[in-house]
């Protein structure tokens, strides 16, 4: 037979790359038949082989027809393929010669009764010579498909059936051998933690030998998780690189962000590639087409990144199954062609089932051996993860687009179904900070730390990320929410949570306690305030004190040791045994404490003088609620001269807001604000006063007996300081329906922009990675509204997800604009549709912090924000024999600009040396220099480590920081 005429139907594997890969034009016709038209598309695919020592390449007709008929393709006068066709889109395979330059053929197409229409095909260019890298691994998906206890042992099966797999294939040619990609760190790790030697033997001849790959993201992470959380989050690669194994690429799957600061986490560590697999479902992808491009954080430090499709493209296609199919293949890519997808060469990941947390296959194997043995391209690879990354390394690093922004994550509002856990992981987040620095202080004081305290600490760590991995439950959780998988999945994840805080609140009493040796007692009660963050800092502290100690009703005093001077305290509330106390503390020395002495007299406390209900003042602000609708109408800056409240907006500061659909996420929304309004009289204190709001609103109600308010509020206006605090507590009943609940911050400042903190820099709305989330993002610790005039800093410590400029659901901007400085807080939602909470229950507590300054640098609202998110640490000591000598301690000094955050100092628990983690401000440059700040100290060694511990040079003099870098120190003392 003359190939020319060939219908391709000779072989299954030709066959079924009709669907599978590039076209490279398309030329499309209109066929009229009465009132009808149909379409014919010809499309060119890369498929190239041999036959008779002829080479051949094939073009593709699709054809559209509104009724079952026949069609007829000619050329040259002669039929080239008579089929029958059925309604709908059919596709046929012309085979032609293969051509070395472009040429231009006519095509005549005959449909039904011998109407005709002709076709030029305008080009068919000679082929490009693909190659397919198909990337098998088992997407870690911990609680979706089954219960998250499960998943571990799983996965590391799998490991052990990747073994056997290449061992079955070894005979196979080389691009058909098993693959495997390991997309979990923490699964290499404990499988490295478990299974004999004589296994592990096995795993490191396979990775050696490029068949299996271990990458080096501990698990696919949400924007819930923080600075602190993503540098233990890599701690897992020294382990399993001092195992012998190379990690060079990072993938993160299914999540459709990640944090900024990674470039600069993975800096000197090995790790220079990262593949984002990801998935589209509610979110929008940035670029319209797979691309590869230099990821850059802040500092400039970079990733070659790809942003790849979907992670289970491949099983699209069927790829795990004999009966491939990959119809919607070869029209997608062929997207890639006319959009202009630049290389000859494409990574496409799959599993070895359809499914999450797939166990590994070996379908693809025999597929790809029989269709390479028949043609030359394009050539299918069974691949991990990294190949396709070296290719375009060593192939087009230099003509890479380089993106320095954001790529912040569309599914982090799924949090908001779960509000209570969420805040309090946040709030843990920042405790295990703190405990650190207390250690850190341990060591620089020649402490002793137990061996098993860097054990404790990894085991809340590990929690708190395994509750910041971006699943939450199971898949049918919105569907049946209370069926008995869903309840047992989501209790599963909320244990992680509760783990966390129930660990580190013994593990803040061990570094207490381990600190306490060095807080002596006098002939007087004494509390310790201790500062374990890197910087002086003043501010509030609540405390709770026994009533042995200070007793409740009686009056106080109680006195800055080192100064002489007179500390604000506050009573907060009563127990039997105790009372909370506030203190309002100033200096209080980084990396040292300040000690204050309690005196007590028999004299009873006078009862409080309570202040008007609609209008608080001090010397900084004016603050005038609105009995209408329990918010702040206005809030006037005495210092800036400005007003604060935007009352162009229909809501007003502080004011809660109930959001609905029929639809989950789907508009159109209906929003309604509370009633029943109640403005109370509240608290008047030497630190703070207080206006107190109680308001009713559909799907929250009263607690307790007699109780009628579902939603209750006290705006504090604190007397000394410029600090504005917003305290909410909500009951919330159980609805499964669509719902979502706001708290409005409509401000008002001159050619302001909002400005916010992303875990691992300081970014302005609009400026992330186009395509990435904008419709709502995650601040880490503040937002603000900043102009040339000034700066109003919010911080929530519990509430991480925000609306900016409006309300913005279903918008899905990819180019979102910089537009008012309106802050919506968006406390809790159902609004996802599948594996998080239909619904919560309870009473849930939250609330903001706010202050206003002509300071508009990102130094302030950062310090400012991690002030109030980390409180000070306190010991109090009843009376003793008075052995106080040093009423305010510092035990390093560390000196530098403003511009220089201290983001954790840590014990390093091997040896006696702390490291410091570091990041730069404002985009100048910085030097920091540490001295000790007691005579015993002495620094021995200062060297520049990466985030896994490594050294990456020689000992070093000073400490420079460029522009937004980040460091990590070691200080050997």
């Amino acid at each position: 037979m003359n190939p020319i005429y060939k219908f391709f139907d000779k072989t299954y594997c030709r066959k079924v790359l009709l669907y599978f890969l590039l076209p490279f034009f398309v030329v499309e016709g209109l066929y009229a038949q009465g009132n009808q038209q149909e379409q014919v598309i010809f499309m060119n695919t890369p498929v190239l082989f041999s036959e008779n020592g002829q080479n051949y390449q094939q073009v593709i007709a699709g054809y559209t027809s509104e009724n079952a008929g026949k069609i007829i393709f000619r050329y040259g006068g002669k039929n080239l393929l008579a089929s029958d066709t059925r309604k709908g889109f059919n596709k046929f395979l012309l085979t032609f010669p293969a051509v070395s330059k472009p040429e231009e053929i006519t095509l005549e197409t005959t449909v039904n009764d011998g109407n005709a229409m002709q076709h030029k095909v305008v080009l068919i260019p000679p082929q490009k010579k693909w190659t397919i890298y198909l990337v098998q691994h088992s997407h870690t998906d911990i609680g979706y498909t089954r219960p998250q206890s499960e998943i571990l042992a799983e996965q590391m099966r799998y490991i052990d059936y990747a073994l056997d797999y290449c061992d079955q294939t070894d005979n196979l040619p080389d691009e058909a051998r098993f693959r495997w990609t390991c997309e979990s760190s923490w699964v290499a790790r404990e499988y490295i933690r478990t299974r004999p030697g004589s296994q592990i033997k096995r795993l490191l001849k396979r990775i050696r030998e490029g068949r299996i790959e271990v990458t080096g993201m501990f698990a696919n992470m949400s924007e819930i998780a923080d600075e602190n959380s993503l540098f233990d989050f890599l701690q897992p690669l020294r382990e399993i690189k001092n195992s012998g194994i190379q990690v060079k690429t990072a993938m993160q799957n299914d999540v459709n962000g990640i944090a900024w600061c990674m470039p600069d986490y993975f800096k000197n560590t090995g790790v220079k590639y990262l593949i984002m697999g990801i998935n589209e479902t509610r979110s929008i992808r940035p670029f319209d087409i797979p691309t590869c491009f230099w990821w850059e954080a802040p500092s400039g430090e970079r990733l070659l990144a790809f942003r790849g499709e979907h992670y289970m493209t491949g099983n699209f296609y069927n790829i795990e199954k004999e009966d491939i199919d990959f119809t919607h293949m070869i029209w997608g890519i062929s997207e890639l062609e006319k959009k202009g997808y630049p290389f000859d060469r494409i990574g496409i990941q799959f599993s070895g089932y359809f499914t999450d947390n797939a166990p590994p296959s070996t379908a693809a194997c025999k597929f790809v051996e029989e269709w390479n043995s028949t043609h030359e391209f394009p050539k299918l690879k069974l691949a991990v993860a990294s190949e396709f990354m070296e290719y375009v390394e060593e192939n087009h690093a230099e003509e890479l687009p380089v993106y320095r922004n954001a790529w912040l994550d569309w599914w982090t509002d799924g949090f908001g179904s779960i509000s209570r856990e969420t805040a309090e992981i946040r709030k843990t987040q920042n405790a295990i900070q703190q405990d650190e620095g207390l250690l850190a202080m341990v060591t620089l004081l020649d402490g002793e730390l137990s061996p098993e305290i860097e054990k404790k600490i990894e085991h809340i760590k590990e929690n708190i990320i395994f509750f910041d991995e971006h699943t939450v439950g199971a898949a049918e959780s919105i569907q049946s929410p209370f069926s008995e998988n869903s309840v047992k999945q989501w209790l599963q994840k909320g244990a992680y949570a509760w783990e966390a805080v129930k660990k580190e609140t013994l593990m803040k009493e061990e570094a207490l306690a381990r600190l306490q040796p060095y807080l002596h007692k006098a002939n007087f009660p004494v509390i310790y305030i201790i500062n374990p963050l890197g910087w002086d800092r003043s501010g509030s502290v609540e405390l709770f004190i026994d009533s042995e100690v200070l007793p409740p009703e009686k009056k106080a005093s109680i006195t800055d040791v080192s100064t002489g001077k007179k500390v604000p305290v506050q009573l907060v509330k009563k127990r039997a045994e105790g009372a909370y106390w506030m203190l309002e503390v100033k200096d209080i020395p980084a990396l040292g404490y300040k000690a204050l002495k309690i005196s007590t007299t028999d004299e009873l406390l006078s009862p409080e003088i309570l202040p008007g209900t609609e209008i608080m003042e001090n010397g900084f602000y004016r603050i005038e609620v609105d009995k209408k609708t329990g918010a702040v109408k206005s809030l006037f800056d005495k210092e800036l001269r400005l007003e604060l409240v935007d009352r162009n907006n229909p809501y007003h500061l502080g004011q809660p807001i109930r959001e609905t659909s029929k639809k989950r996420d789907t508009p159109p929304f209906h929003r309604a604000v509370s009633d029943h309004i109640s403005v109370e009289k509240g608290v008047q204190g030497t630190i703070w006063e207080s206006i107190k709001i109680f308001s009713d609103m559909p799907g929250f109600s009263g607690a307790g007996e007699g109780a009628t308010k579902g939603l209750e509020l006290e705006i504090r206006l604190y007397r000394n300081t410029r600090k504005i605090e917003f305290k909410y507590s909500a009951h919330k009943e159980i609805i499964t329906d669509p719902e979502a609940l706001y708290i409005a911050f409509p401000f008002s400042l001159p050619e302001a922009k909002i400005v916010f903190e992303t875990t691992g820099g300081i970014l302005t709305q609009g400026q992330q990675l186009p395509g990435s989330s904008s419709d709502w993002n995650v601040a880490q610790n503040f937002v603000s509204v900043r102009s040339s005039k000034g700066q109003v800093v919010v911080v929530s410590n519990e509430v991480p997800l925000w609306q900016f400029s409006d309300f913005n659901m279903g918008k899905f901007e990819r180019y979102p604009k910089q537009g008012l400085p309106w802050l919506y807080s968006w406390v809790m939602n159902n609004y996802w549709f599948t594996n998080f909470r239909a619904y919560q229950e309870g009473t849930f507590s939250w609330s903001y912090q706010l202050t206003s300054t002509n300071d508009t640098t990102n130094a302030f609202a950062t310090k400012f924000a991690w002030g109030e998110r980390n409180p000070f640490a306190t010991r109090t000591l009843p009376a003793g024999e008075n052995k106080l000598c040093n009423a305010s301690l510092r035990t390093l000094k560390i000196d530098g600009p403003e511009n220089v955050l201290v983001i954790n100092i840590r014990p390093s628990f091997h040896k006696k040396s702390i490291i410091l983690h570091l990041r730069e401000l404002e985009g100048l440059p910085a030097d920091i220099k540490l001295s000790p700040a007691d005579q015993t100290l002495t620094i021995k060694k200062v060297t520049e480590i990466n985030s896994l511990g490594e050294r990456t040079g020689q000992p070093i003099s000073a400490i420079r920081l460029k522009p937004y870098e980040v460091k990590f120190i070691e200080v050997e003392i």
